[in-house]
Parts: structure tokens; sequence; C-alpha cells
């Protein structure tokens, strides 16, 4: 739905900070459903703070050109991450990592599910697209929920028609997949897809068309994870598979109660699972584009006028170079701020957008990344 930019948002005295700029795909900047889908993403994630949901900055246009202004999460999602630890360290992604990660999903989620209006109205919010796309590991080991573009809740400009399905095939619930009535209990159910695909590294309910995905998430049998894979604890299947019960009655009530069972988990079993190891194992892993993207980063040069200093209404005194990396470096692989298009960067009065940046092939930035 939108292009997504890393931009750099400049003030006096050499302030600077990286942001994501994510504005409207040109071809949809004149439909009037898409302009109300954008402006909903910005007002419902604007309500939001949260340590593990990423943050939104600002709303606002350009000549007739929407933007959303949102944190920078120099990371990678969930499901690049366990491919990366799974090509590059022996035995992947630690179990006690996975569990992390799902945590602090859930507690994210929770929140959303939590939130209300600044007058207090409860939001009533469901995310509806809860998949590994859209959760984001930074490389200090935070750990995001992002995009909440088809997410439900009450006030919003725009409206699901009833028996519309919005979301990702492989990763709704049964009750989303009919086309019911969905409470945050829908929510649980993705995440609990997504717990399961990181412990067993394989997909549960793709197939080869979305109608035949449809069919496996109302009826396909579920195994449980130490059945497909045998290292699989088998006190952590009972956590799973209460997250994946299809009567939503019978799963977790709340994605707090799935992060409460994780934590619960890790604690009997005594794993290292906390942000401490997670940060330290994303640093090893993701060492070489941490390195890059130190040396491309560092600050630009500042002309400095020390009448500033008497003078800090005058931004008029300070001039930031254009922003470059050093000769002959290519921008760092692994952070989720790459553009999902290319042309000209949103430019603004208080960010500029920076040069596109590569990324590897298939991934989007940003969680605009396409449904595998």
């Amino acid at each position: 739905m939108g292009q997504v930019f890393l931009a750099r948002q400049k003030g006096p005295v050499g302030f600077q900070k990286l942001v994501v700029l994510k504005r409207l795909l040109p071809h949809l900047s004149e439909d009037s459903d898409f302009i109300k889908m954008f402006l909903d993403e910005a007002r419902i994630a604007g309500n939001l703070n949260h340590p593990n949901i990423a943050q939104i900055y600002d709303l606002g246009d350009v000549d007739g050109v929407l933007f959303i202004a949102m944190e920078y999460v120099q990371g990678e999602s969930v499901n690049q991450v366990s491919a990366r630890a799974n090509h590059y360290r022996k035995g992947g992604l630690p179990l006690g990592l996975k569990c992390r990660i799902i945590a602090d999903a859930a507690a994210g989620l929770d929140h959303a599910h939590r939130a209300r209006s600044p007058s207090g109205r409860r939001l009533g919010l469901i995310h509806r697209d809860v998949s590994p796309q859209n959760v984001l590991v930074g490389f200090n080991g935070n750990v995001k929920l992002i995009d909440f573009g088809v997410a439900k809740v009450s006030g919003k400009l725009s409206q699901t028609i009833v028996g519309t399905i919005k979301g990702k095939h492989a990763y709704m619930s049964p009750e989303q997949a009919r086309g019911e009535e969905l409470d945050a209990r829908s929510d649980v159910y993705g995440l609990g897809i997504v717990f399961y695909e990181l412990l067993t590294n394989q997909r549960l309910f793709k197939r080869d068309s979305d109608m035949a995905t449809l069919k496996a998430v109302v009826g396909a049998r579920v195994p449980p994870p130490s059945e497909v894979l045998p290292d699989a604890p088998k006190s952590l299947d009972g956590v799973v598979m209460k997250a994946l019960a299809r009567k939503r009655e019978e799963r977790f009530q709340s994605a707090s109660e799935l992060q409460l069972a994780i934590e619960d988990f890790l604690l009997a079993e005594r794993l290292p699972g906390t942000q401490a190891h997670l940060t330290a194992f994303m640093k090893d892993l993701y060492a070489e584009e941490l390195e890059d993207d130190r040396v491309s980063s560092e600050p630009t040069v500042i002309q400095f006028d020390p009448r500033l200093m008497r003078e800090p209404s005058s931004p008029s005194a300070t001039k930031v170079a254009p922003m470059q990396g050093p000769p002959g470096k290519t921008p760092a692989r692994g952070s989720k701020a790459a553009p999902a298009g290319s042309g000209t960067p949103v430019r603004t009065r208080s960010v500029q957008a920076a040069p596109a940046t590569k990324r590897p092939p298939g991934s989007r930035g940003n969680g605009e990344e396409p449904e595998s």
C-alpha cells in the first residue's frame, strides 16, 4: 500500500534523528478507500505507546502527498532472523530466544488490545495481520510489532464489510478465515502460528492456493511441535497448542496470558531468554552489518555558528551537509528502512528522505514484505 524510505530529521544546532517515512503509492493516492486506510493506520498507531510497538511520530502531507513519519527499527523481521541464524549458526536461533521474541510480541499485542483513546474510550483494537513480517527484531534486541494498516478499531474512517477477509491467509484464525466477527483472541491465534513456525522451521497452513490455505486454517490437523521436531520440548506443546485452539473459548483469552505462559516456561526450564541474551545474539549474528552501519552513519559534518548559542531560534545559521556515507561504501544490509518501491523520496519541512538503500531479495523494509 505504501512506499517506505529511510529519512533524516534535522533541526537546529546539528540535531538529527533517523526516521522511517511512509507514503501512499502514487497510483493509490487518489483512491479514497486507501487514503482512509492510510489515515487510520496513523491514527490507530498514534494511540499506542509501548516498547514493543513501533512508534508513530507524525502524520502530514506535502504538496498533497500524505506521509507517516515513524520509528526507525534497525533490524529484521523474525522470519529473516531465524533464516539467517539457521544458515550461520549451528542449531539456529536458540529456543530461549525464540520464546523471548514471541513473549515480547505478545506484550505489545496485549497493549494494543487494551488501548484507549486520549479521552479514555476503549478502542477495541484488533491487529488482524499478526505475521512474521510484522514482528521485527532489532539489532539491539528490541522486539517491535508493526503495521496496523488493516487493524480493526471502533471509530475508523474506513469500514470492513461483513464477510470480507483482511490479512495474510496463512496467519488467520479460523473465525477470521470464515469472515466472522473477531475479537482479540484472533490475534492470539495468529501469534500462535508465528510461534509454531519459529519453533519447527516449517510453514503450518500455507498451501498452493489461497483457497487451500483457508481450508487448512479452518480444518487441517495441527500436530504438536514436538511431533514435528523431536528436539522441541514436550513441555512447550501445551502453550503452543492452547494458542492454536480452534475454538476461541479454549485459547488463551488474552495476549498477556500467552506471554505469562511463555515466561513461566522459560523460568521452569531455566533457559537463557532475557532481552540481554537476545541483544548479545543479535549483535553477534549481525556484527558485519552493525560495523558497516556504524561507519556509514557517522554524524553529518556541521558548520556551526557560535551565535546560535545566543539565538537558538535562528535555524538559518546552521548548514547541514548532504547525507553521505564513506567513499566506496554501500549502505549496510539488515535495516527495515529500505524503500518498498522506487521514485523520488518525499521532502518535508523537517524530514529529508535519504537515497534508496538496497536490501536482500524479497525484503521490502519496515514490514512491507510480500506474503510467502
